[in-house]
């Protein structure tokens, strides 16, 4: 069942919001939240900012519907992940495109952090979550920067006009 009529993800190719978005580009990043041998939940995010302030923010926009956004309302923390020119598949999964038998944190080494998992020899950062509220027809989370892990970036991974690309 659903509450609309129409998809709201179908939109037109030629769609000028939609080219205009596809143009921007941004780099791709995995928010997870929970615990690996438990009740992880992780989300392929590229429409996201880091906001300087004290602290610094990181807000994101996340499905509303997603598993992640029960577990980052229960834990209230989430681990963000860079992702790097290898990591397609993994962003794939974490989206929902790409199936991984045992779950999307089969795919690639991710270890647990207070924040929530994390991939390994990736740049991350760890949030705590403050406020979450609707955006359109997504979920805007904010959370408060408490940690930065920065590993070597070689080939930065990004989404620009509906692909991949390493930077």
């Amino acid at each position: 069942m659903s509450i609309h009529s129409t998809n709201p993800f179908a939109d037109p190719v030629n769609e000028p919001a939609r080219q205009l978005r596809g143009r921007l580009g941004a780099r791709v990043t995995v928010w997870a939240a929970g615990e690996l041998d438990d009740d992880a939940a992780g989300l392929t995010v590229s429409s996201m900012m880091a906001v300087p302030g004290d602290p610094w923010r990181i807000t994101g926009l996340v499905n509303v519907d997603s598993e992640l956004v029960e577990v980052i309302a229960e834990t209230g923390r989430a681990a963000i992940t860079l992702l790097n020119g290898p990591d397609e598949e993994i962003s794939d999964t974490f989206s929902g495109a790409l199936p991984s038998l045992g779950g999307p944190f089969r795919r690639g080494d991710w270890v647990d952090s207070q924040w929530g998992p994390r991939l390994t020899d990736r740049t991350w950062a760890g949030i705590e979550i403050e406020e979450t509220r609707p955006l359109g027809w997504l979920l805007q989370v904010t959370g408060a920067l408490r940690h930065v892990g920065i590993a070597d970036d070689p080939a930065p991974l990004h989404h620009i006009r509906g692909r991949y690309r390493a930077l």
